[in-house]
């Protein structure tokens, strides 16, 4: 009796066993959790700016995302600005070493049709276009949908967009200057703060202007050689061959071209770094003048002043 009471288990545990190994595992993981960083994205008019792919928080790729509504944050309105279609400048391609003359670098630039907002379907980034120009500033947010090998999620308020005023020059923090011995490359001070201001008139010309100033505002002559550069260090016309320096007696001036990313779009031997020199013979100091500025670019057509005021020198009567 015994041995039939066992068997009868063993044969309950073995069907027992079938029953669930035969139950459907089911496949991926898609998290209610997923998110944009940055949040807020913020960017400015006219500019391209584009988010991190989105947070998964241990969801199942791939995932596919798509844009579900962009609205104005402060109103709950819809935005349908941000999705419609406008033209503007865009590169066909890379522009290379061999696009050396400003025809050949317009040959790669063409009117194109751009929305202001797109979401990438693969990994979801946010891009913001150069057509964002025509669209008003504010605050925006967006909805997704999510999907994936488990199933679909939809993103409510998923990312916060600060569309801030278009800026029309860039110009990095840390500019600096130092003095040093006359005729040599010894004797070099400490590095101090250079003040830099930009002055941007929208109606002129293509032109970029640096003006060099003594600590009393009085520009030096850079027709007279009162600016030069720095032996094989990096300056502004290493950037921009397309057009020839001109010295003025108050400036060092350049044309330049109006491209959609901004100008310019090369480096010089120090990236973007700008060394210039006021050789101490033309200070009261009888000290080299050593002003080094970085990434000034021009993202809009237009004249541009770029004034460096060195606060350690005066220029000699």
């Amino acid at each position: 009796m015994k041995k039939i009471l066992l068997i009868s288990s063993i044969s309950a545990l073995t069907l027992t066993g079938i029953f669930f190994g035969c139950k459907k595992v089911e496949k991926g993981f898609i998290s209610d959790y997923m998110f944009y960083s940055p949040n807020p994205l913020i960017a400015t008019q006219g500019n391209v700016t584009n988010s991190n792919s989105i947070e998964l928080d241990g969801t199942t790729g791939p995932v596919k995302v798509k844009l579900l509504a962009v609205r104005n944050s402060d109103t709950g309105q819809p935005a349908p600005e941000m999705t419609k279609e406008f033209t503007i400048k865009q590169f066909l391609g890379q522009i290379t070493s061999a696009d050396s003359t400003v025809a050949l670098v317009n040959k790669k630039i063409v009117l194109k049709p751009a929305l202001p907002l797109e979401v990438s379907e693969i990994g979801g980034r946010i891009s913001l276009s150069q057509a964002t120009a025509f669209v008003a500033t504010g605050n925006y947010v967006i909805d997704v949908e999510v999907s994936n090998i488990k199933g679909t999620r939809q993103i409510l308020n998923a990312c916060r967009i600060q569309l801030l005023p278009k800026t029309y020059f860039a110009l990095d923090a840390g500019a600096f200057v130092t003095t040093s011995d006359p005729d040599a490359e010894t004797g070099f001070s400490d590095r101090i703060n250079l003040p830099i201001t930009v002055t941007y008139d929208n109606k002129g010309p293509n032109k970029i202007r640096f003006v060099f100033l003594d600590k009393n505002g009085v520009a030096f002559d850079a027709s007279a050689g009162q600016v030069t550069t720095r032996g094989d260090r990096g300056n502004f016309s290493q950037m921009n061959p397309y057009f020839p320096l001109v010295r003025t007696s108050s400036a060092l001036e350049w044309e330049f071209l109006d491209l959609p990313n901004g100008f310019p779009i090369k480096d010089g031997a120090n990236g973007t770094g700008n060394y210039y020199r006021i050789p101490a013979r033309f200070t009261v100091e009888n000290r080299n003048a050593n002003p080094v500025f970085f990434g000034f670019k021009a993202l809009a057509a237009g004249s541009y002043t770029v004034a460096i005021q060195i606060p350690t020198v005066t220029k000699k009567p």
